[in-house]
This record gives C-alpha cells, sequence and structure tokens, in this order.
C-alpha cells in the first residue's frame, strides 16, 4: 500500500509539473509580436560558392549573440524561409518555426546548414518571390502583430510579374518588405551594383519604415544579414536606413 500510495504520489507531482509546463508553453505561444519570412536568392547569377556563403552567413547571422538575444527578448516571434529563383520555382528551408528558446535558434540554423539547394539554372523572379512570401503568412498558426518580408539578392526582375506590380495587385498593407541587395562577382560589378540598390529601393521596399542593407559582396553577406535582422527584430535599434556592410 505504501508503495502504491508513492506510485500515486508521484504520478500526480508528474502530471502537475506536466501541467505547469504545458501552461507555459501555451502562455509563450499565445503571444506573437513578430512573422519574418526570410527570401533567399537561388537564382543563376548565384553561383554554388556564393549561394553556400548565404547560407552560412545566415546561419551565423541567426547564432550570432545579439540577435539570439535579441530573439528571446520579443517574447514570441515566428521565422520562416524559403530560397527562390525561377517563377514557379521556390523552395521552402524551413516552415514557420516560433522561436522562444535557444534551442530554437540553434535548431533553424541547423536546418540552413542541410538544406540542398534545388536549382542553379534559373532566372531571377523576384515578383514571384514576393508573391510566394505572401501567400505563407495566412499559414501562420498564430495571428502576429507585425509582419515582415526579408528578401536578399544581387539581381533584377527577369521573368514573370514584376514586384512592383505584385505589391500593387496583392494586398501588402499590413506587410513591410525590406531589402538586402548583394554587390556581385562581375568585374563591371560597380554600375550593375547600383542598378541592383536603386531597383530595390524603388521596386521591392515597400511599408512604412521598410529599409535596404547593403552587401559589397557575398562575403559581406553575414554580416549585412546580422545588421537586417537585428533592426527588422528591434526597430530603430541599429543605424539609419541604409546600411553599407563592408
Amino acid at each position: 500500500m505504501r508503495l502504491s500510495a508513492l506510485a500515486f504520489t508521484l504520478v500526480l507531482v508528474v502530471a502537475a509539473l506536466f501541467g505547469i509546463s504545458h501552461q507555459k508553453s501555451n502562455a509563450q505561444g499565445s503571444h506573437c509580436d513578430l512573422a519574418l519570412v526570410l527570401a533567399i536568392d537561388a537564382s543563376s547569377s548565384v553561383n554554388s560558392d556564393e549561394y553556400a556563403l548565404q547560407m552560412k552567413g545566415m546561419a551565423a547571422a541567426l547564432l550570432d549573440t545579439e540577435v539570439r538575444e535579441a530573439i528571446l527578448s520579443l517574447g514570441g516571434m515566428y521565422m520562416a524561409a524559403f530560397e527562390w529563383n525561377g517563377r514557379m520555382n521556390q523552395k521552402m528551408l524551413f516552415e514557420w518555426t516560433q522561436l522562444n528558446t535557444e534551442a530554437d535558434v540553434f535548431g533553424l540554423a541547423d536546418a540552413l546548414a542541410r538544406h540542398e539547394r534545388n536549382s542553379d539554372n534559373s532566372p531571377t523572379a523576384l515578383g514571384s518571390a514576393l508573391g510566394f512570401a505572401h501567400r505563407l503568412f495566412p499559414q501562420l498558426p498564430i495571428p502576429c502583430f507585425r509582419q515582415v518580408i526579408d528578401v536578399s539578392g544581387d539581381g533584377l526582375n527577369n521573368e514573370g510579374i514584376p514586384p512592383k506590380k505584385v505589391l500593387k495587385l496583392w494586398d501588402f498593407s499590413k506587410i513591410t518588405v525590406n531589402g538586402l541587395a548583394i554587390n556581385g562577382s562581375d568585374p563591371l560589378h560597380d554600375s550593375a551594383h547600383q542598378d541592383v540598390m536603386s531597383y530595390y529601393r524603388l521596386n521591392v521596399l515597400h511599408g512604412h519604415g521598410s529599409f535596404l542593407v547593403i552587401a559589397e559582396n557575398f562575403e559581406a553577406f553575414e554580416e549585412a544579414m546580422k545588421k537586417k535582422l537585428l533592426k527588422e527584430i528591434t526597430p530603430g535599434v541599429v543605424g539609419m536606413l541604409d546600411q553599407r556592410s563592408h
């Protein structure tokens, strides 16, 4: 009888602890300050080494101490990521994931490290990428106060609907679109880079507080992504509108 009573008591304690843990989890899951979509360029203008620098840079940016602390300080956010290239060619890197702990962040970095590129010979369908990102928000498990698309790339739209038209035809009234313009490896990159920067400013950025971050090359992608994430997670904390990463 004593053993049975002790076992029953232990069951009650475990159940109570589970209940507390479950309530805490539900409490954490009931709030979402930010839903952030990362849209990564995988078009033919990005070679295999440059693509690897993007994946490595994005994972390292997420694992950066400042970024992790900023994420956890929100008290609730969701993140999703996909790579884009051709008009009908997008691939999820990871679905909507709630970030409440450091383990959650490390899990996303691991997903990035394991991801295999979908295609390397497709054009730059930037408008279609924005449309794909837009369709992700209705799939959120819970509503989020801020909805942000973080799109990076090194080229101009050259297939499908232009991004500016997507922004006009679809309802982006509650969505902010920020850009990360990457300078490519072309020896004559200066004028091309200026075109990408201008193109993103005029055709991609959208919404109150939207901004552009500039990476001078793919090697600078990690630092640029870190700055971009910090500003998206904690608006107004990092620098001025356009930030140049050297």
